[in-house]
C-alpha cells in the first residue's frame, strides 16, 4: 500500500512540473510610494462663538477632503508661540477651570471651550486667534500609530515622520 502511495505521488509531482500553458494575466503593480497614504498636519488660527445658551465657545467648522471613517484626528492648541499642547487641555485662570477640546465626524473638526462656570466673560486671549494644528493620520495608517494623542507636537511630528515644513494650511471656500 504504501509503494502505491508513493507511486502516485510521485506521479503527480512529475505531471504537476512538467505542465505548460500561457502565461496568466498581470496582477496589480504593486505602491509606489507616491499615492500611498501618509499623515497630514493642518495650521489654522480660529476663532471661538460664544452659545450662551449652552455656556460653551464653539470655533468655526473646519472642513478637510479626502478623509474617510477610521481616520485618527488629533489637535494641537498654542498657549505660548510656538509651542503646542495635544487636545483636551485645561486652563486655570481668574475664569476658575475650563476645558479646550474637539469634536469631528468624517471630514470636518470643531473645536470647543467647556467649562462648570460662566464662561461668557472668557477674554479674546482665549478666544480668538487660537493657533491650532489638525493632525489627521489615514485608516490604513492605524495600527502603526498608536498612542499619539499623548504626545507633544514636536514628538508627534517626529513620530509620524514629518516636519514642520511639511504642516500645510487648511483651505477655505
Amino acid at each position: 500500500m504504501s509503494k502505491m502511495k508513493l507511486f502516485f505521488g510521485l506521479l503527480g509531482v512529475v505531471l504537476f512540473f512538467s505542465c505548460e500553458g500561457p502565461e496568466g494575466p498581470p496582477g496589480f503593480d504593486g505602491l509606489d510610494g507616491l499615492d500611498a497614504p501618509i499623515p497630514l498636519v493642518f495650521a489654522e488660527t480660529v476663532n471661538f462663538t460664544f452659545d450662551a445658551d449652552n455656556n460653551i465657545w464653539r470655533s468655526e467648522e473646519l472642513t478637510f477632503d479626502g478623509t474617510v471613517n477610521g481616520d485618527i484626528w488629533q489637535v494641537f492648541i498654542s498657549f505660548d508661540p510656538g509651542f503646542f499642547t495635544p487636545l483636551p487641555a485645561s486652563v486655570f485662570d481668574e475664569f476658575g477651570e475650563f476645558q479646550y477640546i474637539f469634536d469631528h465626524n468624517v471630514d470636518s473638526v470643531q473645536l470647543q471651550i467647556i467649562g462648570d462656570s460662566d464662561l461668557s466673560g472668557l477674554d479674546a486671549a482665549s478666544t480668538t486667534n487660537i493657533n491650532i494644528r489638525v493632525a489627521i493620520i489615514p485608516a490604513e495608517l492605524r495600527s502603526e500609530f498608536v498612542g499619539l494623542e499623548t504626545m507633544d507636537f514636536e514628538s508627534f511630528m517626529e513620530a509620524i515622520n514629518l516636519d514642520v515644513g511639511d504642516v500645510q494650511s487648511v483651505k477655505r471656500p
